[in-house]
């Protein structure tokens, strides 16, 4: 909904607060704070080994050039498993992005064919850069327990899609948990917030961060100007998002307007806890070609990347362990 003597955009505003003299109401939320341009439910379907996930980027209401430069992101939602039924993601390949798993509670091994191995657990991450090829086994033998984690791929540019693989373990312990006021919590696990660096290194620019928010919080996060592209996730609870106070429950997801300031304000909206993903990144802008585990520039570098796969040339250099 826009004022009448002003003409849409491009851009698709899916909700809105409007005060009675037709504006747009804006709470406590400053000028230039970013829109919401799109907001949609994540789809769920079936992952690895037949587990259930919901899908917020991946699938049909993200094109990659919305998304740019993230690919994917999956959410595992919280269940209760009993000891080996979580059937986990047996033995695959990756070529061409990073792949980002933060176990928000429970635990998951994993493990890749050159002998690197761990686990994860209540709050660990592991940022893996596949770059020239990893072959992997992840969450297989889980001993039963609760589960709720997050899968976020993240593109690389041309020149970097066959670095040297690389991993970078990160206990819970590790990463900065900043206290943005007296009602909000920022986990930060990429990038800075607040004031806070992560301790993750990078090789595109972006943010992840786990905002935690107590009933009626309310921030303003502030995105470098070369993160275009923004996204937020919500998995818990409810919240209102941007001057036109789009409301985004549990599952929804919100993309900001790439055009817009570098702000984003949110306030939780149902008087309960809040919780949800912001991710910001430097889109990469480069032709995108994927197909399953690779993702790549053109069809010919896939092709490739099965042909490597399949004469076992896929996997040449052990990633180096980085533990944090």
């Amino acid at each position: 909904m826009f004022r009448k003597d002003e003409e849409p955009n491009s851009f698709l505003i899916v909700s809105e607060r409007i005060d009675n003299r037709g504006w747009f109401c804006a709470m406590s939320c400053p000028a230039g704070a970013k829109r919401v341009v799109k907001k949609f439910h994540a789809h769920s379907q079936r992952e690895g080994a037949g587990f259930i996930v919901r899908r917020p980027i991946g699938g049909s209401s993200l094109s990659d050039q919305e998304a740019d430069p993230f690919l994917l992101l999956d959410e595992l939602p919280r269940t209760n498993y009993a000891p080996g039924e979580f059937p986990g993601a047996p033995w695959h390949p990756h070529r061409g992005f990073d792949t980002v798993m933060y176990m928000k509670e429970g635990r998951g091994d994993h493990e890749d064919s050159m002998g690197n191995k761990g686990s994860l657990t209540d709050g660990d991450c592991q940022w893996m850069t596949a770059g020239a090829g990893i072959l992997h086994n992840e969450g297989t033998n889980h001993p039963g327990g609760y589960l709720h984690g997050f899968q976020c791929w993240i593109n690389l540019p041309k020149e970097k899609k066959m670095t040297p693989p690389a991993y970078q373990d990160i206990r819970s312990s590790s990463i900065p948990v900043v206290t943005c006021n007296d009602k909000v919590k920022a986990k930060v696990i990429a990038g800075s917030c607040a004031g806070q660096d992560a301790v993750c290194q990078t090789i595109i620019p972006v943010q992840y961060i786990d905002f935690m928010v107590q009933p009626g919080g309310e921030f303003t996060h502030d995105v470098p100007a070369e993160m275009e592209t923004v996204i937020f996730y919500v998995y818990k609870g409810s919240a209102m998002l941007g001057p036109e106070q789009v409301v985004a429950k549990e599952g929804d997801t919100c993309l900001l307007d790439p055009r817009g300031g570098t702000k984003v304000w949110f306030k939780e909206s149902q008087n309960e806890e809040l919780g949800f993903l912001l991710l910001a990144g430097k889109p990469i802008r480069e032709p995108i070609s994927r197909y399953g585990p690779f993702v790549m520039n053109t069809k010919e570098e896939i092709r490739q990347a099965f042909l490597d796969y399949q004469s076992g040339q896929l996997c040449k250099i052990k990633g180096t362990m980085r533990k944090i």
